[in-house]
């Protein structure tokens, strides 16, 4: 089942994204802070509640996954800087939590919290084990994921597959490869047959099949699909109600 991720905000993209693919998605992934993008709480409890109220009305499942994209630089600096990343990201998911009443956990406990990774970035180690061990310890629901180009070649894969058994451990990858311009045309309810790239140790658990400016969409959505057998929106915070 596939989703969107946006930078928009879902009550301005969603409706278009409907218009265009004819369908809702199965979940949204949105940004929290730290993040260059509009974020889930776009500046106060209202714009939280607001936001979730689009994801009611433009899912499926009533799904809402989580993403955050601090400074690229900071990517390869220290552990401290890391910490201090992730402190940013899960004090800003606490607000929506404590805002969005109906706002839940996963029923499964585990609720995905990406760090995006871009192409041309570099991850050391010392962040990703600053970062991923505060997202561990923060609550028994959040785990460490990765978003990534596994076959990039600044480190990625090199650097997550060393800390299995840890609590550095990286729980999944969201991977931004391959894309395919011929998988376009299937649009969100066709997507292409399993092809994510993938790291060693680290499994590749959803796939950015279709990006927007590629595949020249109007709406402001990328296109993700979960592995197989593998069900996204269950890593998901999810809602109860109507906001």
């Amino acid at each position: 089942m596939a989703g969107y991720d946006t930078a928009g905000t879902v009550q301005s993209v969603g409706p278009g994204a409907l218009s265009e693919f004819g369908e809702n998605p199965n979940f949204w992934i949105r940004y929290l802070s730290p993040s260059p993008a509009a974020d889930v709480v776009n500046g106060s409890a209202s714009g939280a509640v607001n936001e979730c109220i689009g994801v009611w009305n433009y899912s499926t499942s009533h799904t809402l996954g989580i993403i955050s994209a601090p400074t690229q630089s900071h990517l390869s600096s220290s552990s401290a800087q890391g910490v201090a990343d992730a402190q940013q990201y899960m004090a800003s998911l606490a607000y929506i939590y404590t805002n969005v009443s109906s706002l839940q956990y996963p029923t499964n406990n585990t609720l995905w919290c990406w760090l995006d990774q871009e192409a041309s970035t570099s991850l050391s180690s010392g962040y990703w084990t600053g970062w991923a061990t505060h997202i561990y310890n923060y609550a028994a629901q959040t785990y460490s994921a990765l978003y990534c180009d596994p076959d990039a070649a600044p480190p990625n894969c090199t650097v997550i597959d060393n800390y299995n058994g840890t609590t550095s451990i990286c729980n999944a990858v969201w991977s931004s490869e391959p894309e395919y311009t011929s998988s376009c045309s299937g649009g969100l309810a066709s997507p292409p047959a399993w092809a994510a790239e993938s790291c060693s140790s680290v499994p590749t658990r959803l796939w950015q099949y279709d990006e927007q400016g590629v595949c020249g969409y109007s709406a402001d959505v990328d296109l993700n699909v979960g592995a197989p057998g593998y069900n996204y929106a269950s890593y998901c915070f999810y809602l109860s109600a109507k906001p």
